[in-house]
């Protein structure tokens, strides 16, 4: 019986040892309004909170927060900027956001807002 419960605990260690303790993203703060979402790793990461799209205009107020503590840095209306071979419409953003710069919201598709 002695041997079991020592193969147990030396089992449920090593299980412990090798479990994943670091999250993709961190926990969402207080600060940050529901429907916002993430994008970006742990370190570099923004929640972003899409408060509404033209289409029409092509443009959609945005506004990102800091994932380390949750203060707002921007919100404000983005124009999407595209080339000329590269034209998109806006469509569902929390799928097609890339990154922010601080100045910039990079797309999947090679635009921009700005």
């Amino acid at each position: 019986m002695k041997y079991i419960f020592r193969l147990l605990a030396f089992i449920s260690l090593l299980i412990s040892c090798n479990s994943k303790v670091e999250t993709e993203r961190p926990v969402r703060e207080i600060k940050i309004p529901e429907g916002s979402f993430w994008v970006g790793d742990k370190e570099t990461g923004n929640y972003f909170k899409v408060e509404d799209i033209d289409s029409h205009r092509n443009t959609a107020k945005i506004s990102i927060y800091s994932g380390r503590n949750g203060v707002r840095w921007v919100s404000k209306r983005f124009t999407l900027i595209c080339s000329k071979d590269n034209q998109v419409f806006i469509e569902d953003l929390e799928k097609e956001i890339k990154s922010y710069d601080g100045s910039k919201i990079y797309l999947k598709s090679g635009c921009w807002l700005q």
